[in-house]
């Protein structure tokens, strides 16, 4: 057991969450100000117009905005729509909105990627399941399944084979989760703020589990008496 890797592990996984977390908050964050902002535009040209029926929100809504009248900067865009309507726009920065989900879901892909292709190779190597040095491989593989299993990595497992596989719909192995229940067979997979937060919950406490293993037995370590 290399008590030292662990720890280093530990350390390395507690900066990736962190990293992620606050990339996840810097965007929702961001979300928030963008839909507030688009908010007060609509309701200064209520204030504007007054009972005209161009001040009504159904009417805004249909209107084109680009990212220099929303946000103050003009960026260059990439897509093929620099112009969007408001209503789009609005429903997609609103809380639990479609960038809320999208981020959720590049969040699950993104952190599984990194546990099934590096830490748990690595922690393996640590706890002497694989040989130092070992690389991603059937073989590799083969003795993960056997000897290396973590119930909340499992379920990540099955919510990113939804995502990326099923077009986001929950297959019906996705009813084998074991701590990530929320997600149903046939069902839209929907990463909320909520579930979002819980996974992060999850990650915590596997960051944990790291430290805990990475420290030595206390047996036969006796403490002086004061």
């Amino acid at each position: 057991m290399n008590y030292r890797r662990l720890l280093e592990l530990f350390w390395e996984f507690t900066k990736k969450i962190e990293d992620w977390h606050t990339l996840y908050l810097d965007s929702i964050a961001g979300y928030s100000i963008l839909h507030e902002r688009l908010l007060n535009k609509q309701e200064d040209a209520k204030k504007m117009l007054g009972d005209h029926e161009y001040a009504e929100t159904t009417f805004q809504d249909e209107l084109s905005i680009n990212y220099k009248r929303l946000c103050g900067i003009d960026f260059i865009p990439v897509s093929m729509k620099p112009l969007m309507k408001q209503g789009e726009v609005k429903k997609r920065l609103c809380k639990n909105g479609q960038n809320y989900l999208l981020l959720g879901n590049q969040c699950v892909v993104t952190a599984y990627s990194y546990w099934e292709e590096y830490l748990r190779i690595e922690v393996a190597i640590a706890i002497g399941v694989l040989k130092r040095g070992a690389k991603n491989s059937k073989e590799t593989r083969k003795i993960l399944n056997e000897h290396l299993n973590v119930d909340f990595w499992g379920d990540m497992k099955l919510i990113r084979h939804s995502i990326l596989h099923n077009n986001g719909i929950a297959s019906s192995d996705i009813s084998k989760c074991k701590i990530i229940k929320c997600f149903y067979p046939g069902k839209l997979i929907e990463i909320d703020y909520e579930k979002m937060r819980a996974i992060f919950l999850s990650m915590g406490w596997y960051r944990n589990k790291l430290h805990e293993m990475s420290l030595p037995p206390s047996e036969g370590i006796t403490v002086p008496m004061i």
